[in-house]
């Protein structure tokens, strides 16, 4: 059967709507209606219903009604037999109706007998969008039809492609790393930050150092006159960073309690992140992590370094840590910055760009392009990260879909109505 989208005898047919998504039928004549392979549509895009409203194949004073059944169970294929339009008894009917669907695909089902009617042996998968062949032997007689039923499917040629900005990709293994969204600030590294409190109390005699300077180590940050002897000491830094806190001015009275400087090695920063509850078991330390500064800059790419054993009471969150490499200090502590943990790394046999996807009625979609021809099929997803998701069901590897610029071909389906061929 020649399955071109340009044969002779194609029309518009109009059918029940679809319970799941936008859709587009159409249908189209058969052959020559003076041999027994007969009609199944009229030139003008209508056909002829049965009175249980699907479509009614005759040849001669031989009928079939065909439809597709789906309330309360899955799709099906349901026949009614007729002679001279009268009903008969499905009992001793041979019955074969063949689906070619987009893409190569073509299922055979074969009916048996199941009260007043006859029954296909399959679930009809959606979409139900395909060309028909129904094979029916009757009394040594045989009966063949041919017709077409097309849902979600439109035609755009190689210039309306390009014109469009689409862009065709093939389904096939991919690589999903599946990622959690933290937020975080920034802190200076402890392990490496030093909190400086006079030895002795008594009066500021002088400061030698201000808020953001570098310091050596062993350098004069502050000379301290001692209460007790009346004798000036020196207060030195412990070890090279930056200052990061000062309580101290000439002049005033210090006691050897109180933090006068905080001195930080920020070469390396910590980014603490706050983990929520249903994320507790997906983090694990090794695992990377893409950081965003949020100023411009790009992301970079780091590790967990260290995941809390105990939560924050206040805020019901863990703790995890990144170590972040800060050679020209533009890490600053103190500022909020955004991260993706990469909690899964794994290979799916069948994914798609994320771009591809469209929503039609209440599920997900993606366009199978096959030469001037693209088609909606809804998809099963699986896992997914911010450039690929796994594609269940709907789609195999190898198979061509519209990677961009999906929404125009749902435009153009969407011009041909919303409709169902049952």
């Amino acid at each position: 059967m020649s399955r071109s989208p340009n044969r002779r005898g194609r029309c518009v047919a109009v059918a029940a709507v679809s319970l799941l998504w936008l859709s587009a039928a159409l249908s189209c004549s058969g052959g020559d209606p003076s041999s027994e392979r007969a009609a199944a549509a009229s030139t003008t895009g209508e056909f002829r219903t049965g009175p249980h409203g699907g479509r009614l194949l005759e040849d001669g004073s031989f009928g079939v009604e065909l439809s597709i059944y789906e309330k309360g169970v899955s799709s099906e294929y349901r026949a009614y037999v007729f002679e001279d339009a009268e009903p008969r008894d499905p009992a001793g009917i041979e019955l074969e109706v063949t689906l070619h669907r987009l893409g190569g695909r073509v299922d055979r089902i074969r009916f048996a007998p199941r009260g007043d009617h006859l029954v296909g042996d399959q679930e009809i998968d959606e979409p139900h969008s395909f060309d028909v062949e129904v094979a029916a032997r009757a009394d040594g007689r045989e009966h063949h039809f041919e017709f077409a039923s097309y849902e979600g499917r439109v035609e755009l040629d190689a210039e309306q492609v390009a014109a469009a900005g689409i862009e065709i990709a093939t389904a096939g293994p991919a690589t999903i790393r599946e990622t959690v969204l933290l937020n975080g600030r920034i802190t200076p590294d402890e392990d490496r930050l030093v909190h400086l409190m006079p030895r002795f109390p008594g009066v500021v005699r002088s400061v030698h150092k201000r808020l953001g300077d570098a310091v050596a180590a062993g350098e004069l940050l502050a000379v301290i006159e001692s209460n007790e002897s009346l004798h000036p000491y020196e207060l030195r830094a412990r070890l090279p960073g930056t200052v990061i806190g000062k309580e101290i001015s000439p002049g005033e009275f210090v006691s050897s309690d109180r933090e006068v400087f905080a001195i930080a090695d920020l070469a390396n920063v910590w980014l603490a992140l706050d983990v929520y509850r249903p994320d507790f078991g997906r983090l694990r330390v090794g695992q990377r992590v893409r950081v965003d500064p949020g100023d411009g800059r790009p992301p970079i790419e780091t590790t967990i370094a260290y995941l809390s054993p105990t939560g924050a009471a206040n805020t019901q969150t863990l703790l995890a840590r990144a170590v972040l490499a800060n050679p020209d200090r533009s890490w600053r502590p103190g500022l909020f910055a955004t991260a993706e943990v990469e909690v899964s790394d794994e290979e799916v046999p069948v994914a798609v760009a994320t771009s591809a996807l469209q929503r039609l009625r209440d599920g997900d979609v993606v366009f199978l392009a096959d030469g001037d021809l693209f088609e909606a099929r809804p998809v099963e997803l699986g896992r997914r990260d911010a450039e690929r998701v796994e594609v269940r069901a709907g789609l195999t590897a190898g198979q061509r879909y519209v990677a961009r610029n999906s929404f125009v071909v749902k435009a153009e389906a969407g011009k041909s109505g919303a409709s169902h061929d049952h």
